[in-house]
């Protein structure tokens, strides 16, 4: 995982990077262990899929609020490490208090906890990308991308696993031992080298935030999350489970579209050396769209899977590639500013979609769920012909 980007790491830069990207996989896993049947669970304890949509959504509201302070608090100081160690004790936090939630509240207020972790990918980003040159931090993502991705396809293969065997409990136990070791990797790594801080404060963030790739690349993240939060990591469990797909089988499906993800964000950026950005995202955001669109046409388990699996490249593929270009976008010294902006703008896509989509799921049906994720995804296709993002 830690094989050299031709920026002249050192052996010592090696270590550091691969022991990173080992707490990178513990942190990631930690937070998606329970994600294949969180939404069976929580229905299960509240009843309604707008309550479930609720319990979903509230993972997104601590990253909203917490990534823009996070981003341009990583910029001014130069110790780092403690926020990144502190997110991954959020995971821990988190995962204990769904472990023993036992109504909407609370199931609520520790799905906010896991947030507040998450909201700490900021600062993993940006920490590893620091290990690399300015040139070389498109392509650490895509690396940092791809251990998210396959920490996830671990995670959410074994999740629905020991859910069957040992009970919804034992997913989320497991999630809090994930992130302890996930700090026994970090402890030993070292700081990377620092690079010159940026300014601080409201004009920092002003000069950043209009940056007109920048502002491309979150308004089009927020249509991938919305899609995202309200499939993949929303109602597509719950999809599957009304046509018969157990736990097991569930962690299989959501699996299948994370293992294409894990491909798709090693390669994407490779490829949008290649033909542009733009070009990229519009192939990425067609090939989501069909999958969304063809979701309620699966009638059973396996069919589901196959269609997660371009629905997953599609999506492994656009959130590369939008985060590779907020990082391009960023003058010197102010990346993680950047990237606090970015994320916490695409998180209102995070909260939308599963709000917006459990009020549809409970109206209409899960199917208008889908087919509205597909129109979005559309929509990001032409997003991606806006000129500052075909200039990058």
């Amino acid at each position: 995982m830690a094989a050299d980007t031709g920026d002249g790491h050192t052996g010592s830069d090696r270590r550091d990077r691969t022991l990173f990207l080992v707490a990178t996989f513990f942190y990631w896993a930690s937070l998606y262990l329970y994600v294949p049947i969180l939404p069976v669970y929580a229905e299960s304890v509240v009843g309604s899929l707008t309550l479930v949509g609720v319990v979903i959504a509230s993972y997104a509201v601590p990253q909203l609020l917490l990534r823009i302070p996070l981003g341009l608090r990583f910029d001014a100081v130069t110790r780092r490490k403690p926020l990144v160690l502190a997110s991954l004790a959020m995971c821990v936090v988190g995962a204990l208090g769904l472990a023993v939630a036992d109504d909407v509240w609370l199931l609520s207020l520790a799905r906010g906890a896991t947030g507040v972790a998450a909201a700490g990918w900021v600062a993993f980003s940006v920490f590893f990308a620091s290990y690399s040159s300015r040139e070389g931090a498109a392509r650490s993502i895509g690396t940092i991308n791809s251990v998210n991705q396959m920490a996830l396809v671990a995670a959410t293969g074994s999740g629905g696993v020991i859910a069957d065997a040992l009970g919804y409990g034992a997913t989320f136990y497991g999630a809090a031992l994930l992130a302890l070791l996930g700090i026994a990797a970090l402890a030993p790594a070292r700081e990377p080298r620092g690079e010159t801080r940026s300014e601080s404060g409201t004009v920092e963030f002003k000069r950043v935030a209009l940056r007109p790739l920048l502002v491309a690349g979150a308004g089009m993240s927020v249509l991938l999350q919305f899609a995202s939060f309200a499939s993949v990591f929303g109602f597509v469990p719950v999809y599957g489970a009304s046509i018969g797909a157990s736990s097991s089988q569930l962690g299989i499906i959501t699996m299948a579209a994370l293992a294409a993800a894990a491909v798709a964000a090693y390669s994407s950026v490779r490829l949008a050396e290649r033909v542009g950005y733009s070009a990229a995202l519009v192939v990425g955001a067609l090939v989501m769209s069909c999958a969304l669109f063809l979701v309620p046409m699966s009638q059973t388990p396996a069919q589901l899977a196959l269609v997660q699996v371009a629905n997953g490249f599609g999506r492994g593929s656009l959130s590369t590639l939008l985060m590779a270009l907020a990082l391009r976008s960023a003058p010197p010294g102010a990346r993680a500013t950047a990237m606090g902006i970015y994320q916490a703008v695409y998180s209102i896509g995070m909260l939308a979609g599963p709000l917006i989509s459990g009020v549809i799921a409970e109206s209409w049906n899960l199917d208008v769920v889908f087919r509205q994720c597909g129109i979005l995804t559309l929509v990001l296709a032409l997003a991606a012909l806006h000129p500052a993002v075909r200039r990058a």
